[in-house]
């Protein structure tokens, strides 16, 4: 039997509708197809909403209530594979070790596959540099709408200090503690070898500095405990102890894109997005450059 034209209206339509509301939402592939399955702790459709929502500033709660929670709600659907709900749910982990934070951060900054997907409109510049400033605080818990207290700093709110309050005064005399802060690799250019016994200096695949705070000038000693992780494209991790200067380096092959992180006092800031090299300082000057906030700062 033929449908009427009026019949085959309303089937159109109806599956054009459904296909609207998958397309408005998706699946964040980067995280897998379910919450459950891939999220350590935390989120998951049968999560108990009490418990999930809340703990949050109410900055970062309004803009996952406009942009994230008509999918990513208390029980996810639309293909959303976790529940964006509250601080429990943004400070769980995928299956590959991830903060969910970092991975909202990553796709809503993501122009080939970003979230909320097309046809939603592209969340703005301000509500971005919001949420990032918020993970690259360390994602503080917060209880929105109770009195938050005294206001605490992040890390790149102060102003330029040399916290050690010790410079490198030894010119240009080869050391592991030389210059901390400056562009390492863009010295270490023209010579090699594994150590620099014979005036050689080494030709580094990662190297830079780790500081108590987030603008602090070159020269000025860094931080003196903390260790940096590298996670290459092999999954391989190598983890790099800052020396008395906070000056890290390796010249192990690593293979890219690579995924950083800087662990010290039981905490860890991880970059939400894949540096272009592994001179870190280059990027990661007194003030910033190239969209990084200043120094590798601790967390």
């Amino acid at each position: 039997m033929f449908a009427t034209p009026d019949r085959m209206y309303r089937v159109l339509f109806v599956g054009g509708l459904v296909q609207l509301c998958l397309v408005a939402c998706g699946n964040d592939h980067g995280l897998g197809p379910s919450g459950d399955s891939d999220v350590d702790a935390g989120a998951g459709a049968d999560a108990d909403v009490a418990v999930q929502v809340g703990g949050l500033p109410c900055d970062v709660q309004t803009f996952l209530a406009s942009r994230c929670q008509t999918c990513h709600s208390s029980r996810p659907s639309g293909g959303a594979p976790m529940s964006l709900m509250g601080y429990r749910d943004l400070t769980a982990r995928n299956r590959d070790g991830v903060l969910i934070a970092e991975r909202v951060l990553a796709r809503i900054t993501d122009t080939a596959s970003p979230m909320p997907p097309l046809p939603a409109a592209a969340v703005p510049a301000a509500d971005i540099a919001m949420f990032q400033r918020w993970v690259m605080s360390g994602t503080p818990e917060s209880s929105c709408g109770a009195d938050p207290g005294p206001t605490v700093p992040g890390p790149f709110d102060g102003p330029t200090v040399c916290t050690s309050g010790r410079t490198w005064t030894g010119g240009e005399n080869e050391s592991p503690l030389m210059h901390p802060g400056r562009a390492c690799i863009a010295c270490h250019t023209t010579s090699g070898g594994d150590d620099d016994r014979h005036g050689e200096a080494p030709l580094f695949t990662i190297a830079g500095t780790a500081y108590p705070t987030g603008h602090e000038p070159d020269d000025c000693y860094g931080a003196t405990s903390a260790s940096v992780e590298i996670t290459d494209a092999n999954q391989k991790v190598t983890t790099l102890p800052v020396n008395a200067a906070g000056n890290f380096f390796t010249t192990s092959a690593v293979a890219f894109p690579i995924h950083v992180a800087v662990v010290a006092n039981g905490k860890r800031r991880a970059m939400s997005a894949s540096p272009p090299r592994g001179d870190c300082n280059s990027c990661h000057t007194q003030d910033g450059a190239n969209q990084a906030p200043g120094r590798i700062a601790l967390p």
